[in-house]
């Protein structure tokens, strides 16, 4: 009985999961075996072409997937590194500061992307908030070109990413007992050494949960490098759909799209089986 229930309360979720997630990927995936042909939108067929064109270029591999691996591990680094302090100090206020610092980190989630992103162009660009704040602090003399460069696509994944990051943290943060902490100070621990011994082993699976959202958001980030990269930036979101719907290259596209998903899923196995290791040694450690 208790399973027909259970079946009968995840059939909806079920049922939505194959609808919008499911098929459009076996869509996708059987799209990607078709040919464009001239005069033709495309073609059925079953042919490798689609996947040996990127795979068997040198140039896509450098300037598209590491291109875009690079950007996604770069800025998921300083998202961590961002994150880490802003978690800490959150974990030991409470009440109505708790409150608003919660708010804070989550306001970049409750605007929409397209938004969010307009309003950083203002910032960025040559005489806005950035420039001028920075040359009247005397940090540089001339503005610095944030719009249509990599620095700003960087700082705005940055900055999208760091809430999940920060709030995958304070859980982890929070179950920590602060005796332990207090214990590592007594016995001549410095703030960096407890942090080090302590906090980071028993944050990481805070850390790697985080981690598999930030990474893969910035690895098919699409709307940033097109609103704020250059004309030539290659991320690999950004040229599907200059395939897709510029280049009216379907099958072309839905194989990149494919092989995007499946970089992604080995670089998450690789993160998940390198974080499984770490906290099994540091179970072991502690037996």
């Amino acid at each position: 009985m208790r399973s027909k229930a259970a079946a009968v309360l995840l059939a909806p979720s079920f049922m939505l999961l194959l609808a919008f997630v499911i098929l459009p990927l076996l869509w996708v995936a059987r799209v990607s075996f078709n040919t464009t042909v001239d005069g033709a939108y495309m073609v059925s067929a079953l042919t490798l072409e689609n996947y040996t064109r990127f795979l068997g270029s040198p140039w896509y591999l450098v300037n598209t997937l590491w291109f875009s691996i690079r950007i996604a591990v770069l800025s998921t680094v300083i998202s961590v590194a961002l994150a880490y302090p802003v978690a800490l100090y959150i974990a030991r206020t409470s009440g109505a500061q708790k409150s608003i610092l919660m708010t804070m980190v989550l306001s970049p989630l409750l605007i929409g992307l397209v938004t969010l992103v307009y309003g950083w162009i203002v910032i960025f660009r040559g005489g806005g908030l950035l420039n001028s704040l920075m040359i009247a602090l005397r940090v540089y003399d001339e503005p610095v070109r944030y719009m249509w460069d990599l620095k700003g696509v960087v700082i705005l994944l940055v900055y999208i990413g760091m809430p999940y990051i920060v709030l995958s943290l304070l859980d982890s943060i929070e179950r920590i007992n602060p005796s332990l902490v207090e214990a590592a100070r007594n016995v001549g621990a410095s703030p960096w050494t407890a942090f080090w011994k302590i906090t980071f082993p028993l944050t990481m699976p805070g850390l790697h949960a985080g981690l598999i959202i930030v990474f893969s958001l910035n690895f098919a980030a699409f709307a940033v490098p097109l609103m704020v990269g250059a004309n030539d930036t290659q991320m690999i979101g950004l040229v599907i759909y200059r395939e897709a719907l510029l280049n009216n290259d379907l099958p072309f596209a839905s194989s990149l799209s494919v092989i995007m998903v499946a970089a992604n899923a080995l670089i998450l196995t690789g993160m998940g089986f390198v974080f499984g290791r770490l906290i099994l040694n540091r179970l072991e450690a502690t037996r």
